[in-house]
């Protein structure tokens, strides 16, 4: 366990705990935090790289899924086994499935977004599942749902740095209001396929560009956003 975690906290560069730890004690805690839950060791752990914990409410989550979990962990906790901290969970919040299709995006235009950002610091990682996260907002009204949806046409000459992806809410339901509401939405895209794209010429690792195409505002104008994210080979 001790060397996986070690591992595990190479390959997430960057991702570290936004915890709090008093000096002289042995309590941290976090809030909403994104923590991966999956298989380690015989036990089902939720994990960043950096901090593995598992409580009888991480036990029973499906997974190889991310959450965002608001947790504390103090020494009278002890732990499960090294490196593994018996949590206090108060909150925990599956991320949704995104789709991500290998082809071009469809000609009509979709629901709109008023905010978009990808998640950063977690890397495309089979030892996170290869996925991606977004964060958006949209306008909600009572009765509709979305998909979120992620096209990228593998045919891209020259794109060994710089992928360009297109993004989109598939809306569905029907609306019982007028106006809506603001609301805040995840969603996770298994990005595997794209990382069976990538040439790594001999590196465990590669820092690429995501170009995201997207509709954003009541207008619905085409815009563009980059963000740079590190692929690991396995």
């Amino acid at each position: 366990m001790r060397k996986l975690i070690l591992f595990l906290s190479a390959v997430a560069t960057g991702l570290f705990l936004t915890s709090c730890l008093k000096t002289g004690d042995s309590n941290f805690s976090g809030q909403r935090e994104f923590f991966y839950i999956t298989q380690l060791e015989g036990t089902q752990v939720a994990h960043n790289g950096g901090f593995a914990m598992t409580s009888n409410e991480i036990k029973t989550k499906e997974p190889d899924r991310w959450y965002r979990i608001s947790w504390s962990w103090s020494t009278e906790n002890g732990m499960a086994s090294t490196n593994v901290h018996n949590a206090m969970i108060t909150e925990i919040e599956q991320i949704p499935f995104g789709t991500y299709l290998q082809q071009e995006a469809p000609l009509e235009p979709m629901t709109s977004f008023l905010n978009f950002n990808m998640v950063e610091g977690l890397p495309i990682s089979a030892s996170f599942g290869d996925f991606l996260i977004i964060q958006y907002e949209w306008n909600k009204k009572e009765g509709e749902t979305v998909q979120a949806k992620l096209y990228g046409n593998t045919d891209q000459p020259g794109a060994s740095d710089t992928y360009t992806l297109e993004l989109r809410l598939e809306k569905s339901g029907t609306s019982t209001e007028t106006s809506g509401k603001t609301v805040e939405g995840f969603a996770a895209f298994g990005m595997g396929s794209l990382r069976n794209l990538i040439s790594f010429n001999g590196q465990d690792f590669k820092d690429i560009q995501l170009k995201f195409n997207y509709y954003k505002g009541n207008s619905g104008q085409l815009t563009s956003v980059t963000h740079s994210v590190r692929v690991y080979k396995n």
